[in-house]
């Protein structure tokens, strides 16, 4: 029951559509482009997925460091399945960048999800005098019953775009129980669109 429980909370985020194995959603390109400032072919080489585990590892990165209780406890947006931030694992910082004298910083870290299966997530902090104004989630990889991932693109024009993908391929009967797989997984989607004003907030539209 838990197990579809888990799976409504994604079709109540998410609007439906139906997709065979081999194809591959391609709203959001995974190549950069000279108007784009991070994506997610920057972050897609800092991944590796561990088969034996069914997990994603960060790898490639340099200087962990520990959350402090007030980053711990910051709010972040588009954390859909409130899996939240803890200090068991550390964070890397992957890019920065400045814009209208807002500093920006994306971090990449590992959480705990759904039976404290690992997820690997990175997120967009913004700075005004050393102080945090704002965070939001751009991707975040697990595989629980379904497999979960985005794709994102902020651009220099201050616009963030983040696709979210969800794929359940598992049958399962009225207990919950996994019984077999579906000759179609089912792929739900959806776009998150941002934009980021002078005072370094990330505003939905």
């Amino acid at each position: 029951m838990k197990k579809i429980i888990f799976f409504i909370l994604t079709l109540v985020f998410f609007s439906c559509k139906k997709e065979t194995a081999e194809s591959t959603p391609s709203e959001i390109a995974t190549t950069k482009s000279d108007s784009i400032v991070y994506a997610t072919s920057d972050f897609e080489p800092h991944l590796k997925f561990d088969s034996e585990l069914v997990e994603y590892d960060l790898t490639g990165l340099k200087d962990p460091k520990n959350f402090t209780a007030q980053e711990l406890a910051f709010k972040v947006k588009e954390n859909d399945y409130n899996f939240n931030k803890s200090a068991d694992f550390k964070y890397y910082t992957t890019d920065t960048f400045d814009l209208n004298d807002v500093k920006y910083e994306i971090i990449a870290y590992s959480t705990y999800g759904e039976n404290d299966a690992k997820v690997a997530n990175l997120q967009l902090n913004s700075y005004v005098s050393n102080k945090q104004v704002d965070a939001v989630l751009l991707d975040c990889r697990f595989t629980f019953e379904i497999e979960y991932y985005r794709h994102f693109e902020i651009k220099k024009d201050g616009s963030i775009i983040i696709k979210k993908f969800a794929i359940d391929g598992l049958r399962y009967n009225e207990a919950g129980d996994i019984i077999g797989k579906k000759a179609v997984k089912d792929t739900v989607t959806d776009i998150a669109k941002y934009k980021i004003n002078t005072k370094g907030q990330f505003i939905k539209y």
